[in-house]
């Protein structure tokens, strides 16, 4: 998360530096921009807890098609996601499995972290208004492609007998079973470069029956300096 953070961040920075020298008409078509947000997991296996907080980020680059002057403009471009699915009492046992299962940590095990961690390429469309006084309203749609899949865990060793007395922590990459692509509704308002952002998923996390049926529904805040 600090990484897509940073990475964020000097994208933004970096763009900046090479638009300066830019005409004014050429940067009114372009934005850049990141979302910060948490993920509400839904439909998830009777029993198993995730964070209140799942933060993600996303980055982006977009550009925008003017329609006359009625403050109407369509936008398509690339970004890249950041996904996190925090478990509470949880863990993933075995990422190459067939079936992928959240398996609750045994009574008494302290978990210090549990998550999953997905990464996306994403192809947004939107359709854009702006009002004169600057209030910006957008709709769109998210297509996304899986790059990248890891699961961290931290807390107390156990076997099936209960607590081995030692810490552990693991991280395993690239995990089975995940949709390899993505697609969903996302929707913005906001004044100026402040935005409140929303993306409902319309498909799954994992593979029909190859794993928990579970799905995001992300809140945030929108940043657009360009």
């Amino acid at each position: 998360m600090k990484k897509a953070i940073i990475f964020s961040l000097l994208t933004i920075i970096g763009f900046g530096a090479f638009a300066q020298p830019v005409a004014e008409t050429t940067m009114k078509k372009i934005s850049v921009g990141y979302d910060l947000y948490t993920s509400i997991w839904m439909d998830m296996p009777t029993g198993i807890k995730t964070r209140t907080i799942n933060q993600g980020a996303n980055v982006f680059v977009m550009y925008n098609h003017l329609m006359g002057n009625k403050g109407f403009s369509f936008a398509g471009g690339l970004g890249v996601s950041s996904e996190n699915l925090y478990l509470k009492n949880a863990y993933v046992p075995n990422v190459k499995a067939d079936v992928i299962e959240f398996t609750p940590v045994p009574s008494g095990v302290k978990l210090k972290r549990s998550k999953v961690n997905v990464t996306y390429i994403d192809i947004p469309v939107e359709m854009r208004f702006v009002t004169e006084n600057k209030m910006r309203f957008t709709l769109g749609m998210k297509f996304g492609f899986l790059i990248d899949s890891k699961t961290k865990m931290k807390g107390d060793a156990f076997d099936e007998d209960g607590t081995l007395g030692y810490g552990t922590k693991e991280k395993h990459k690239d995990m089975s079973q995940l949709e390899s692509t993505r697609f969903g509704v996302q929707a913005r308002v906001g004044y100026k470069w402040v935005h409140l952002y929303g993306y409902y998923s319309l498909n799954k996390l994992f593979v029909a029956n190859k794993g928990p049926e579970t799905y995001p529904i992300s809140i945030g805040i929108t940043f657009m300096p360009f």
